[in-house]
């Protein structure tokens, strides 16, 4: 385990040290915020209630989702593309190492940076705005939201991984990834709420693994959920957890055969 903490520290002194990208990063979380914040005060002005939400759990939706987003959605996984591509993965492959845990790492300290920022980020939000926010009333709820969060980070992960080892067949996988995350964010209610949208699309959402992601954790914490629909939610989320498991190792057994070390 003493080689993995590490990684996990020089790959956080890696994230202090390229802070111009990182500063810009936390940019544009902070343009989301205000935004969606100016969006939704805006129709919330003459109503108590929409698409089921009061006004906190609406505003507190839009500030938990920035937290959630930097928590679940940053990831390290992306630089497995280049690594494959430019042959550097055999490096790994020939230490007494496991390559997924050590790409866990990376995202571990990837995930600690934002998630700290975002905090910040939120919690002056709240100062400066004024911004009425929803707390839950029992603790169990605070206990629920938390594992809900990481098994969604668990299952983003299992997603990223299984995606980027789609650079074992091809050079131009960084178009697929690109594609796969916008429309991952979309799904996954970091735009809006899926109640915004038609009933059969949510129904559909709900089903597949991205609802699990975002809008599942934030019902939760919301206190939307009744026992019937939170059960449901972790069912789903356990069963694609499960699928991702298995087909991430199937493909990454498979691509390490057609694996050639070009560029290495």
């Amino acid at each position: 385990m003493k080689k993995y903490w590490q990684v996990f520290q020089i790959s956080l002194q890696q994230e202090l040290y390229y802070r111009a990208s990182f500063i810009m990063d936390r940019a544009r979380s902070i343009t989301i915020v205000i935004a969606f914040y100016a969006f939704w005060t805006a129709l919330f002005s003459d109503r108590a209630t929409l698409l089921g939400f009061s006004k906190s759990q609406m505003l507190t939706y839009v500030l938990g989702m920035n937290i959630l987003r930097a928590l679940i959605f940053s990831d390290k996984t992306w630089e497995m593309l280049r690594e494959i591509n430019m042959g550097r993965l055999s490096y790994y492959l020939i230490r007494p190492i496991s390559y997924i845990r050590y790409c866990l790492c990376r995202d571990m300290a990837d995930k600690c940076m934002h998630l700290v920022s975002s905090v910040l980020e939120v919690s002056f939000a709240l100062l400066i705005l004024n911004i009425p926010f929803y707390v839950p009333r029992d603790f169990l709820t605070v206990l629920t939201f938390l594992t809900a969060s990481a098994f969604a980070m668990l299952l983003y992960f299992l997603m990223t991984y299984a995606v980027g080892a789609l650079a074992f067949w091809t050079a131009e996988s960084m178009g697929p990834r690109f594609c796969f995350e916008l429309f991952l964010e979309f799904a996954a209610g970091a735009f809006f709420p899926l109640d915004v949208l038609p009933r059969s699309l949510k129904t559909a959402f709900e089903l597949l693994p991205f609802s699990s992601l975002l809008y599942f954790p934030l019902n939760i914490f919301l206190e939307r959920l009744d026992p019937e629909a939170l059960l449901r939610g972790f069912a789903i989320q356990i069963f694609w957890i499960g699928i991702f498991f298995y087909f991430t190792r199937a493909i990454w057994n498979k691509g390490l055969q057609a694996y050639c070390a070009e560029g290495g």
